[in-house]
């Protein structure tokens, strides 16, 4: 399963990845139970119809549930007026690396799972198969820059209209037919239990669980063990390394690549003219495996690795700015015309920002917070190769997650998107 914040929701998640069965309506009830005991299920959504229900279901970490309210981004999907009209309608959500795939059929999901991009084009051909075997005109919609052949385009504002859509909830408790008989048996253990203690001393009571600020500590040192490279170090070197690979090898240009916070980054060629045989031959032990798209357009190679900076760290905490202050650092004069309060524009360079979160999730009881409490915003930065020294200047708590690099079709250039992790203290 994965998790989606929801804007100005901020006890609401959508979740994308459950497990799809349909039954009878009629006796819904013993359906949904039996199949919720085969996938270990704990929570469920459905959507009924007159003859049939099709249900979701899904067993969330308690961590992952609590004090929040769940919704299925498939049952929204459903919902939609313009996939309700068309036999089959496949939805194509990119996030980041990963893409999210969403498939309704005559009103049924029949498939809610999330795919890494690159292996993307061998799923979408296997649901087209699949379509296609039971003679259903299927119609693929999406958002994402890297989703090609798409009929529609698709807005994930589509997915917050029906705010009372798909929500998950969790699964009844079983109660025991035969009660008189628990209760029987109840007793007994009862009384033999206090029996055994005047035999038997009790065992010393379960140490207490764990505080807010003792779980809060554990999660600030999960944050920092992790791969957190400074922006202002990391993002220059990525853009410094591809400033020297080769944009043209054997009839085939460099056309983007994408790179992660650590191990290696992957390269996109498109055809100039050469043909997968002399790539392949021409291709260096380095670049290799080589991917070849079924198009014949494109192909996909290893990149260079990812260079080792420093981390960030909580040592140099002092220094960091507000939040407030992070938004003056990096907004220009041209950028104090923007109308829009999370995005600072300025001649192609855009900076977001989103307001920054709590590291735990679940709310601390009063007076269980002492002293400031680190806070995680999530940030982007796109501009152009020429306007790349100003990621040398970003502030020391500033971690870059992964860097996407494009050669731009309509002659503007190179153009890099930064994407990362701001910590303020709040």
């Amino acid at each position: 399963m994965h998790f989606e914040t929801i804007p100005n929701e901020k006890k609401a998640r959508l979740v994308f990845g459950l497990d799809w069965r349909a039954y009878a309506t009629k006796g819904a009830s013993g359906e949904r139970r039996r199949y919720a005991d085969e996938l270990d299920a704990t929570h469920y959504v459905e959507i009924k119809g007159k003859e049939e229900t099709v249900a979701g279901f899904c067993a969330p970490e308690p961590a992952e549930w609590k004090g929040l309210k769940l919704y299925s981004a498939a049952a929204r999907v459903a919902g939609l007026d313009r996939v309700r009209s068309k036999p089959a309608v496949l939805v194509l959500v990119q996030d980041g690396q990963r893409v999210h795939i969403i498939l309704v059929v005559r009103g049924a999901v029949r498939v809610d799972q999330t795919v890494a991009l690159n292996a993307l084009g061998d799923r979408r051909d296997a649901l087209e198969d699949e379509c296609a075997k039971d003679r259903v005109r299927l119609v693929t919609i999406g958002h994402g820059a890297d989703l090609t052949d798409l009929d529609e385009p698709f807005t994930p504002a589509e997915l917050l209209r029906g705010k009372s859509t798909g929500l998950i909830r969790k699964l009844p408790v079983k109660v025991p037919k035969i009660i008189p008989l628990a209760v029987i048996a109840v007793a007994l253990v009862y009384v033999g239990s206090e029996a055994l203690t005047y035999i038997n001393p009790p065992p010393p009571p379960p140490a207490p669980p764990p505080t807010y600020m003792q779980d809060y500590q554990a999660a600030v040192a999960r944050t920092f063990n992790g791969a957190v490279p400074l922006a202002s170090a990391l993002a220059p070197a990525l853009i410094d390394t591809f400033a020297r690979q080769e944009t043209n090898v054997a009839g085939w240009q460099f056309q983007k690549a994408s790179c992660g916070a650590t191990g290696f980054c992957s390269i996109t060629f498109k055809r100039e003219g050469g043909t997968y045989k002399e790539f392949d031959a021409r291709a260096p032990a380095e670049m290799r495996p080589v991917v070849f798209d079924p198009n014949g357009l494109q192909l996909q190679v290893k990149g260079p690795a990812v260079p080792r900076v420093q981390k960030l760290a909580l040592t140099g905490q002092k220094q960091w700015p507000t939040a407030q202050a992070l938004i003056k650092l990096l907004q220009t004069d041209p950028q104090r015309l923007s109308t829009k309060p999370d995005q600072l524009m300025s001649h192609g360079y855009v900076v977001t920002l989103r307001p920054p979160q709590r590291l735990l999730a679940r709310q601390p009881n009063p007076g269980e917070i002492s002293g400031q409490l680190l806070q995680a915003g999530d940030w982007t930065i796109a501009g152009y190769m020429w306007q790349s020294r100003l990621l040398q200047k970003l502030p020391e708590n500033m971690a870059l997650d992964s860097m996407d690099i494009e050669l731009k079709e309509d002659g503007s250039g190179v153009h890099f998107t930064a994407k990362g992790k701001y910590y303020v203290f709040q």
